[in-house]
């Protein structure tokens, strides 16, 4: 007895050391899963700064902290409680590890992401993102990944050889530059057709200044613009999708408008001429989403139309629309969200029984002796 006890403790000594060593994903990996048999759910994701990802049919998984083998086992089981696979084959690995950076934003000529170099400090990633002339380095902010704010008078570094105006720079650490109090641009960055500085009497508004700016881009996420204020610890978050008129900037705003974390889908599948994943458009509808797929086709059920979304908790929301209500204009068309899979009925096809060759055997015996008896 007293062996079998001690096998067993050696046998969870070693997984729990096994569990250990593990990878686990972090923020900016990128996964590759594959779903034994599905082209279309086979590919690498990448996980965005939340820690999560968004997978076709089972919608936000989140991923930072996991193994792969602990997302496999929740992917193939979402996949599994949503009647998409009875027994769903998947395998989950990290493709590439994120690599080390450090953002650099505001008062800075080339401002974005910058690899962090082994030894590092603030003075480097300045030089990198080259300040413009309306910088102020006497307020230089510091944020860490953990949430620690430092604001950073580096000027005391530049003029005086301060070392500790120079702090090492750990990674995700981000870093915005202020413009000079008084000054009269505002800076617009990030998914914009023409970053830049503008002057404040042409730019006295959130909307002229992303005119000044060129527009936004197709890929840019307009519903988490930042507008960072000198003096404002904190930045103004605006969507612009539900903002009621427009918003007066002050002078030295910074306008940062993001880019989407990842490409959006959603799936057709069914009675449609081309059925598989569609790229999502902001304010997609059910017919644009069918449409995109090369239309309904001729022996399509238009009137049963079915819409699958993910919850928050891994379950679906089932949503029934009769499409031709939709054409004849006596019910709205069905907005759809990123995530959402698409169904579109066909007839089920009558499939013959064993006894289908016996029926037609004794018909045509049957026949035969009519006619004999004539």
């Amino acid at each position: 007895m007293a062996r079998w006890v001690g096998l067993l403790a050696l046998w969870l000594t070693l997984v729990a050391v096994w569990t250990q060593d593990s990878p686990r994903v972090q923020a900016g990996d990128s996964l590759r899963i594959t779903v034994e048999g599905d082209e279309s759910l086979s590919r690498v994701y990448v996980v965005d700064s939340s820690g999560a990802f968004r997978m076709p049919l089972i919608g936000l998984v989140q991923a930072a902290g996991r193994t792969t083998d602990e997302l496999a086992r929740e992917i193939a089981q979402r996949l599994r409680e949503g009647n998409f696979y009875r027994d769903p084959k998947v395998t989950v690995e990290i493709a590439q590890r994120a690599q080390a950076t450090v953002t650099v934003q505001g008062a800075v000529r080339r401002g974005g992401d910058y690899p962090l170099q082994t030894g590092w400090r603030l003075s480097d990633a300045l030089n990198a993102a080259q300040p413009t002339d309306t910088a102020d380095l006497s307020a230089v902010r510091l944020e860490r990944a953990g949430g620690e704010r430092l604001t950073i008078n580096h000027l005391k570094f530049v003029q005086e050889g301060d070392e500790s105006a120079n702090p090492v720079l750990q990674a995700g650490d981000r870093i915005f530059v202020p413009l000079r109090a008084g000054g009269r641009s505002v800076l617009v960055l990030g998914a914009v057709r023409s970053p830049g500085s503008f002057e404040y009497d042409d730019a006295r508004t959130l909307i002229q200044a992303l005119g000044k700016a060129g527009g936004t881009l197709p890929e840019a996420d307009t519903t988490r613009i930042q507008i960072r204020r000198a003096n404002q610890a904190e930045p103004i978050a605006v969507n612009l999708n539900t903002i009621t008129g427009d918003l007066e900037l002050q002078p030295g705003d910074q306008i940062t408008v993001p880019f989407r974390s990842v490409r959006q889908f959603i799936v057709v599948r069914g009675g449609v001429n081309r059925a598989g994943l569609i790229n999502y458009a902001e304010n997609m509808t059910l017919t644009q989403a069918i449409e995109a797929a090369g239309g309904p086709k001729p022996n399509a059920i238009l009137e049963r139309v079915v819409i699958l979304r993910p919850t928050e908790r891994g379950r679906q929301q089932r949503l029934t629309v009769n499409l031709l209500e939709v054409a004849q204009g006596t019910r709205p068309d069905e907005r759809l969200l990123p995530g959402d899979t698409v169904e579109v009925p066909e007839p089920a096809q009558r499939r013959a029984s064993a006894e289908e060759p016996l029926r037609i055997l004794w018909l045509i015996l049957s026949i035969i002796f009519l006619v004999a008896r004539r």
